[in-house]
């Protein structure tokens, strides 16, 4: 029963729900549920919300009708799953359905040893789905059995036995350990809430790295848990994933500031991409000094580290901007590294270490009012300059220009603003990274000279933006993806 088992593993399951639930419809989201009867040594523990009537599957179909051939995909999976004889999604599937389906991992000796667990509202549709299942597929090996109330779902009984056992031994499951009870509660309510246990990891990592690799697993410090959640909110999906540790000597000397998102001011409004992230003094200067720099002939490098690392020692962007008939996007950086550092003299220092590679030095010329440099001839050239307290690079004299003349930023972007709004994101990540999806598709199209076919860009449509950032706090290093569907 291929097909069948395929909607235990933790992809298909995904895939599976998220197209036929949105399709189907009907307020609790994924739980701990089986994790009463999980053996607190698992590695591994997956929640995924299976109740159509959740307030989680209710945003998901609001999201989903948005897109056009939505339905379509619906029923070409209703189909697939019927083939050959296999279960229907109406009369099988959706009557079996609990509120949650628990995917476990027993350890990471057998990787491919996962039990599925469930508790079907109708056992008889359950069975029948089973049956089904297999008879359209007579080589799946999936077997099931009923264990403290719960069905437990495997692809062969001695995971089913092992698990059995685990759970019956274990002095404490996963529902009384306080690792499990911290990621869950980080994580908050979603679709789908993926557990990882910190403890299994470490210990994995000294059993298969060898005597020889322990030293630097002890260096790189402690791992508690990893929690991952893939939540819905009425105008996107969330992906977020938190790291719950302790830093070890490996990061002792490693500190990145918070941005503060200030040159989000200087980045116009229409650009594509915006990546910013704050440097450090002297973020460089460990592979500067490096040993192995020190020696003949590598010293430049050495050098050439520590100039880089004095011009990203502050609020430091990266935008890309549509082409606007041109044949390439422009892409400018913009540093504004502070104390009293001349971006551009930085610069100038590398580049004359390489000037027969590139073919001589940097002509001077003015663009915009502002002394600046220019490197390379046509489309190709790369131009910078100290512009107002900031060090600008980029392949078109726009990004000069729009840092000294001013223009809209991207800070007052309607569609930036409710993206951030909407993905929770604080005023100072660690850094972000931000794509506005909507005006990339036709300047991809123009690009390129291609135009993207119909039925493709139309489901296109819906997709807004995209954000993802990074937070630090005590412990706790938080990834969170935010895709905008309006």
């Amino acid at each position: 029963m291929a097909r069948l088992h395929a909607m235990y593993r933790p992809a298909g399951v995904l895939a599976v729900l998220a197209l036929v639930l949105a399709g189907c419809g009907g307020t609790s989201g994924a739980g701990t549920g089986a994790a009463d009867i999980v053996p607190a040594s698992a590695p591994l523990f997956v929640a995924i919300d299976s109740d159509p009537g959740s307030s989680q599957w209710k945003t998901i179909m609001d999201l989903a009708s948005k897109f056009p051939d939505k339905q379509k995909a619906v029923d070409t999976i209703k189909k697939e799953l019927q083939k050959d004889g296999g279960p229907d999604w109406e009369h099988d599937i959706k009557p079996a359905l609990g509120t949650e389906v628990d995917l476990v991992m027993l350890d990471f000796e057998h990787p491919d040893q996962f039990v599925g667990l469930m508790q079907p509202k109708d056992e008889q549709a359950f069975e029948r789905a089973v049956t089904k299942a297999k008879k359209s597929d007579p080589t799946d090996t999936a077997v099931y059995e009923k264990f403290h109330g719960w069905e437990v779902i495997a692809d062969k009984q001695s995971t089913i036995d092992s698990f059995k056992q685990a759970s019956d031994s274990a002095t404490h499951t996963l529902s009384e350990d306080k690792a499990f009870k911290d990621a869950m509660s980080k994580a908050g309510d979603g679709v789908l809430r993926l557990y990882v246990n910190g403890s299994k990891v470490m210990s994995a990592a000294r059993k298969y790295g060898g005597p020889d690799f322990e030293p630097y697993i002890d260096k790189l410090g402690t791992l508690d848990w990893l929690a991952m959640k893939v939540g819905a909110k009425p105008d996107g999906i969330a992906f977020d994933t938190i790291v719950h540790g302790t830093p070890g000597k490996a990061f002792k000397n490693v500190h990145i500031p918070a941005s503060d998102g200030s040159l989000a001011k200087a980045v116009p409004q229409d650009a594509l991409l915006y990546f910013a992230f704050h440097g450090s003094k002297g973020m460089l200067s460990g592979l500067a000094d490096n040993p192995v720099l020190q020696q003949p002939g590598l010293k430049d490098f050495s050098d050439i580290l520590k100039e880089l690392g004095s011009i990203l020692q502050g609020e430091n962007a990266l935008y890309v901007r549509a082409p606007g008939g041109r044949s390439l996007p422009e892409v400018t950086f913009v540093a504004a590294p502070g104390g009293g550092v001349d971006g551009a003299a930085a610069l100038d220092r590398v580049l004359k270490r390489f000037r027969k590679e590139i073919g001589g030095s940097p002509r001077r010329t003015t663009i915009a009012g502002v002394p600046a440099r220019i490197l390379g001839e046509g489309d190709i050239a790369i131009r910078y300059a100290n512009v107002d307290g900031k060090f600008v690079v980029t392949d078109f004299p726009s990004g000069i220009e729009f840092i000294k003349n001013g223009g809209k930023p991207l800070a007052e972007s309607e569609t930036y603003k409710g993206t951030v709004q909407s993905s929770g994101m604080p005023d100072r990540p660690l850094g972000v990274l931000y794509v506005d999806i909507h005006s990339t598709i036709p300047a991809v199209e123009e690009l390129s000279n291609t135009s993207i076919p119909s039925d493709v860009k139309r489901n296109l449509g819906p997709l807004r933006s995209a954000v993802e950032y990074a937070v630090s706090r005590s412990h706790e290093l938080q990834i969170s993806f935010f895709l905008r569907i309006t």
